[in-house]
């Protein structure tokens, strides 16, 4: 701009210095009406879809977790399940005393094999053989261990997954694979069958035909398995998989009643909620405040920052990124799947979570359906532990941008498991990545250099420009 004023200009007159000419901007900029651009005409005033990006801070893995909300609250159990699905792939090993074509090849070999005449030891396995072996060992464990959590479930995994198909080399359906991974998943239940997900399955256990089984999109690894029998079983269900239905449904409700026990409803305030100016705050939503974000005395770290740490983490992106970089401030967006902004607020210290759970409880009156998330399976369980009634039919999702990273985190946590089953949900996957890539990443370098007061003004300016460009691009 200097450049084109002294090309341009008459005379000798020098343009302003750059702190003068920032000074100027500045306060030009909070003379400006930038009051009405922060709501889709078509999502309005509330989405059900939100898309939350843009922090940049501490997020802590402290959030105290009501006991025994996983299907499989044995550790054990869970471990061998695991290690069963997710092993390597096994060649079919005849039993002891049965030859076979292909022994050679088999992964248990001949006690005598490189003894020489003298004697010898058994050489040492190759590694490959060895996890085999160990996967071999693992099978009649994991049956065993599933009968004692759920006979039916034990059934099932030894009907798919047992030593006879190994031996017979019957390989699992994929279908089956994802559940059994989903089932032994280190997360509550509640990620996998929200409170609607239950009521859906609910009806489906009453009257398990296939127009209700596939009503249960929003359980897509229940919802693939149940369609693949249909298909693949003559229209009948194995009576085992009615009855881990059923067992998936108990342990829902269970989990869900313990969290809601004692916890009373969310309510709007009475009466409007008094707010500072957002250019004071660094807090500015479109959507009024409804009320203020509940304290909660019994959890122990509620408003006490927490650097992450790697020990009890679940989620491994959830370390790498904020355990080992301790990142700390940054700006928090709330778009709608049409990529409209619908409100940011800033984040001077490390908060994470928190900051995403407080600007829904005090700006919805009542949840999304969907919250689009980098670190869902973080705030799910922070959501459902302070407010289980305000959060019961909420989704919380990782979009396939943010879904690098995730290794341990079970299919239920990604959008894509659920674009699997639900088409409709594709236009979300592509708008996170969207607001991710194109929104706010574009002034992310320049606000870290700002101080707060211009940072706050530098944000909302933007933001009311990118939302005014693309409402005028809906033609609506």
């Amino acid at each position: 701009m200097e450049r084109r004023y002294t090309f341009h200009s008459v005379g000798a007159q020098s343009f302003c210095s750059p702190a003068i000419f920032r000074s100027a901007w500045f306060a030009y900029a909070r003379l400006q009406y930038l009051d009405g651009d922060m709501q889709c005409v078509k999502c309005g005033p509330s989405p059900e879809n939100t898309i939350w990006d843009g922090p940049t801070s501490i997020i802590r893995n402290a959030t105290l977790y009501v006991p025994d909300q996983k299907l499989m609250p044995d550790t054990p159990s869970r471990k061998l399940v695991q290690k069963v699905v997710n092993g390597p792939p096994i060649k079919p090993v005849a039993p002891a005393g049965v030859e076979h074509e292909g022994d050679s090849d088999s992964a248990v070999e001949d006690d005598n094999a490189g003894d020489d005449e003298g004697g010898g030891h058994r050489p040492k396995l190759p590694k490959g053989t060895q996890q085999i072996l160990e996967r071999l060992e693992a099978v009649p464990k994991a049956v065993t261990r599933l009968a004692g959590t759920n006979p039916p479930l034990s059934r099932l995994f030894e009907r798919h997954f047992g030593i006879d198909c190994v031996y017979r080399g019957i390989k699992a359906p994929d279908v089956y694979k994802r559940l059994f991974i989903q089932i032994s998943a280190e997360e509550s239940v509640l990620q996998m069958a929200n409170g609607s997900a239950l009521e859906a399955l609910q009806i489906f256990v009453k009257d398990p035909n296939r127009m209700n089984a596939t009503a249960l999109i929003d359980i897509p690894v229940l919802h693939e398995v149940l369609v693949y029998e249909f298909d693949n079983n003559g229209g009948a269900l194995p009576t085992d998989l009615i009855e881990v239905c059923i067992w998936i449904l108990e342990k829902g409700n269970a989990v869900l009643r313990t969290l809601k026990k004692d916890i009373q409803p969310l309510k709007a305030a009475e009466g409007p909620v008094q707010e500072k100016p957002w250019m004071e705050t660094g807090c500015c939503y479109g959507m009024p405040k409804v009320r203020e974000r509940p304290a909660y005395p019994k959890l122990k770290y509620d408003t006490k920052l927490d650097a992450g740490g790697k020990r009890g983490a679940k989620c491994s992106k959830f370390y790498s990124q904020y355990g080992e970089r301790k990142l700390t401030g940054g700006i928090m967006c709330a778009w709608c799947t049409h990529s409209i902004c619908y409100g940011f607020h800033c984040i001077p210290k490390g908060e994470g979570r928190n900051d995403v759970f407080s600007a829904l409880v005090t700006r919805w009156e009542s949840a999304p359906k969907r919250v689009v998330y980098d670190f869902a399976c973080a705030l799910g369980p922070y959501c459902m532990t302070r407010e289980p009634a305000f959060f019961a039919d909420t989704q919380f999702v990782i979009d396939d941008f943010h879904s690098t990273g995730h290794s341990k985190c079970a299919p239920a946590a990604f959008l894509k498991t659920y674009c699997a089953v639900d088409p409709r949900l594709r236009y979300i996957n592509t708008s996170a990545g969207e607001c991710g890539n194109s929104g706010i990443s574009r002034i992310r370098k320049s606000v870290s250099y700002m101080s707060q007061d211009r940072a706050i003004v530098y944000t909302k300016v933007f933001l009311s420009i990118w939302n005014r460009q693309i409402i005028r691009g809906m033609g609506v």
